[in-house]
């Protein structure tokens, strides 16, 4: 491994030489010759190899993480169409389902809303969803 990117690697990780010196268990002094002779032992690149292993795998789940949220904000100002689709025991509850095949609840009065209405609501926290528009005494959007 080239100590250029051995150095680089330790600077993502925000150690210095003396903490990487304590993981791979020599003296300090030793790393920091390691490094400046460009003489890396095995020890010392296989610990290198699996941090810049470690950071990659991070920053991935932080791109993912970051874009599962945009999604999310993203999603919470449209306005959907959903069909009913199941009635739970809780007579405030409605389970709609999307076109996509996902799923979600709303609040409604008991009796409203029966199999198959179609609705449309807007996102308001997990998978929870508030009705949006007029709805008539029969449940039809006005």
């Amino acid at each position: 491994m080239d100590t250029e990117r051995g150095k680089g690697i330790l600077k993502e990780a925000c150690m210095n030489y003396t903490e990487f010196s304590q993981l791979v268990g020599v003296k300090p002094i030793t790393a920091r010759l390691a490094f400046s002779n460009k003489r890396l032992s095995k020890k010392m690149v296989a610990l290198l190899l699996d941090m810049e292993s470690k950071q990659k795998e991070e920053n991935a789940k932080e791109e993912r993480r970051a874009i599962k949220e945009g999604m999310i904000k993203q999603s919470m100002d449209r306005v959907l169409s959903a069909k009913v689709y199941l009635l739970p025991k809780n007579p405030y509850l409605r389970f709609i389902e999307f076109p996509d095949g996902t799923h979600g609840k709303f609040r409604a009065k008991p009796g409203t809303f029966a199999l198959g209405s179609v609705v449309k609501v807007k996102r308001e926290s997990g998978d929870m969803y508030t009705l949006e528009g007029n709805y008539d005494r029969k449940d039809r959007l006005v």
